[in-house]
């Protein structure tokens, strides 16, 4: 049974895809059309079960307050990413295992709540060469040559140290371009604050993607709708079975598995093969969910998720252009 944190959870997310009614109205209000009815009613539901078994002040009021604000509460589910070298529509069961993963946290579809860890598995994989690619009409290796004079020119002059870091974001580009590297994986790195700071950053945004010509391989990345009703029925990685909901309890006992032990426990005791996906299934869960790399140390922060059906994610976009 979903907590009031999880209703409250839902809540948040719902707020953070109000931004994309505003900039593209056509595409939020058909998507609010096709599941805001039902996930209302379920949200209802869940908000009154969860303030009953918490037992907060479970009066005639609370119960009250509890049904009047989940039925104003129109759910919009969360907005998650997925990156992939491949062009597609619709995710598909038979694709899974074809990507970069290795389905390490269970079997199905994986998309992430933070965009820079999806648009590091779309260009995962891809190379450039650069003897056939250019930038701007110039091939790459006249931009590494240029970078370098640079480079030399700055230190012998003894520039103020943000002058010599500038150059250095920018020789370091050329550089790992020169090694093959693919242009928008490098630039997905160049804006991580964690990668190099502010003179890494500004260089980034200076480079315009679309002006390299020669590239081959385009990376994919989507925008994808992850409804939350589907999320409380998923099984936490990393949080205590006993915190969990009854589905996944009742899983762990028919396991053996304590209530004391963590989900990723249950999942290697049940499979991360196609068949523990479906045994999980037909417990009534949808999948998985774990903190990704950047927020596993801290136990919180943003989490990716393993969705088990193909059909409970609707691509809104890929590559920012809308998927009708």
């Amino acid at each position: 049974m979903p907590t009031l944190a999880d209703i409250y959870s839902a809540i948040d997310s719902a707020k953070r895809k109000g931004s994309d009614l505003i900039r593209n109205p056509g595409a939020s209000l058909q998507q609010i059309a096709g599941y805001g009815m039902d996930r209302a009613n379920a949200a209802r539901d869940q908000l009154y079960d969860a303030t009953a078994s918490e037992g907060i002040n479970y009066g005639p009021k609370t119960q009250a307050l509890a049904k009047q604000m989940a039925s104003s509460y129109n759910p919009l589910g969360m907005t998650v990413f997925h990156g992939s070298r491949h062009p597609f529509t619709k995710f598909d069961n038979s694709k899974i295992g074809t990507g970069e993963g290795n389905q390490s946290y269970g079997y199905g579809m994986y998309v992430a709540e933070n965009p820079q860890v999806a648009r590091e598995y779309s260009t995962a994989g891809m190379t450039l060469d650069p003897a056939k690619t250019k930038y701007k009409g110039r091939n790459i290796e006249t931009w590494y040559d240029e970078a370098q004079r640079k480079q030399d020119m700055a230190y012998r002059q003894k520039a103020p140290k943000e002058k010599i870091n500038e150059i250095n974001a920018e020789l370091g580009f050329w550089e790992q371009l020169m090694t093959r590297r693919h242009p928008q994986a490098l630039l997905d790195e160049y804006k991580t604050p964690e990668y190099g700071g502010p003179e890494f950053a500004k260089f980034a945004n200076n480079i315009d993607i679309n002006k390299f010509k020669g590239i081959i391989e385009q990376p994919n990345f989507y925008k994808v709708d992850l409804p939350d009703q589907h999320i409380t029925k998923m099984l936490d990685f990393d949080a205590p079975l006993k915190q969990q909901i009854p589905e996944v309890q009742a899983l762990a006992k028919k396991y053996g598995v304590s209530l004391d032990d963590l989900g990723g426990d249950l999942l290697i005791k049940v499979g991360k093969g196609s068949a523990g996906s479906k045994i999980m299934q037909q417990q009534g869960l949808t999948g998985i969910k774990y903190f990704d790399q950047m927020s596993r140390e801290a136990n919180k922060g943003t989490r990716n998720f393993v969705v088990f059906d193909p059909d409970q994610l609707s691509i809104l976009e890929r590559n920012n252009q809308a998927i009708k």
